[in-house]
């Protein structure tokens, strides 16, 4: 409960809709999307746009409160596209996906000198 109250008051995570959280809940990539790039505001680290902007195939589905921080983490080469091009916004993040872009952000915020972006 710590963590998540951590993470509500630094504006990390808002929950989702209507008062509720649902800790036990599954994320879906567009929440990772958004998760990630309220994280690097909270701790004041600028995404660099490493890439240029893509758009995905599924762009439209991407919900707008989401759209801006997929569009900042695609940009920066910390979450990538699926096949065709597709992002699959409302698809859950895996555990190789989430333990990817961990590691691609940890790669620009504290091992920037190694960044391959």
């Amino acid at each position: 409960m710590g963590y998540i109250e951590w993470g509500v008051k630094n504006n990390i995570l808002v929950g989702i809709g209507g008062g509720k959280f649902d800790p036990d809940g599954l994320v879906t990539r567009e929440q990772m999307a958004a998760i990630m790039d309220r994280y690097a505001t909270a701790i004041g680290f600028k995404l660099s746009e490493v890439h240029g902007q893509n758009v995905f195939a599924d762009n439209s589905k991407i919900g707008a409160w989401a759209a801006p921080s997929v569009k900042r983490i695609q940009m920066a080469g910390i979450i990538l596209g699926k096949n065709n091009n597709f992002y699959d916004p409302q698809g859950t993040a895996t555990r190789a996906e989430v333990s990817a872009v961990l590691r691609r952000f940890l790669e620009l915020t504290v091992f920037s000198d190694t960044a391959q972006g």
